[in-house]
C-alpha cells in the first residue's frame, strides 16, 4: 500500500520542478520539467495502474494507469531484453529486474519529454524575442 502511494505520488518532482524552473531558469522551464516528468513517468504510471486493485474507487485512476503502462514501459522492457540484463522470455520478476527496467525507461523517456519541453521553451522564447522587434512590411518575405 505504501509502495503504491509513494508510485502516485511521484507526479510532485515535476510540480516542484517546474515551479523552481520557472523562478530560477524561465527560458528554459518547460525542458526541465519535461526531463523531470520523463523520469518518473514510467514508476508513475505503475502506481496508478496499481490503485485499480486496490477498491472500486480506484478504477478510473487504474485504467489510466493501465493505459499510460502500456505505453510508457515497453521501451524498457525491450532494451533490457535486448541487452540481457532480462533473460528472453521471461517476464519482469524481482526488484532488480524492476529497477534495471525503471532506469532505463527514465533515461528514455527524460530525453524524449526533455527534448518536447525544449522545443516549446524554443518556440516561446523565439515570440518573446521577435515581440519588440520592429518589422519593415515593404520587404518581401
Amino acid at each position: 500500500m505504501w509502495s503504491m502511494l509513494l508510485l502516485t505520488f511521484l507526479i510532485l518532482v515535476p510540480i516542484v520542478a517546474y515551479r523552481v524552473a520557472r523562478r530560477r531558469l524561465p527560458r528554459h522551464a518547460f525542458g526541465i520539467v519535461g526531463a523531470a516528468f520523463g523520469v518518473i513517468a514510467s514508476p508513475w504510471a505503475f502506481g496508478l495502474y496499481s490503485w485499480f486493485f486496490l477498491s472500486p474507487f480506484g478504477a478510473i485512476p487504474g485504467f489510466l494507469g493501465l493505459a499510460l503502462v502500456s505505453i510508457h514501459e515497453p521501451p524498457g522492457f525491450h532494451l533490457a531484453v535486448h541487452w540481457g540484463l532480462i533473460p528472453r522470455g521471461e517476464v519482469v520478476s524481482g526488484i532488480a529486474q524492476r529497477l534495471a527496467v525503471e532506469a532505463i525507461n527514465a533515461f528514455v523517456w527524460s530525453i524524449c519529454y526533455g527534448s518536447l519541453g525544449y522545443g516549446i521553451d524554443y518556440v516561446r522564447n523565439r515570440k518573446r524575442n521577435n515581440q519588440g522587434q520592429p518589422t519593415n512590411k515593404n520587404q518581401p518575405d
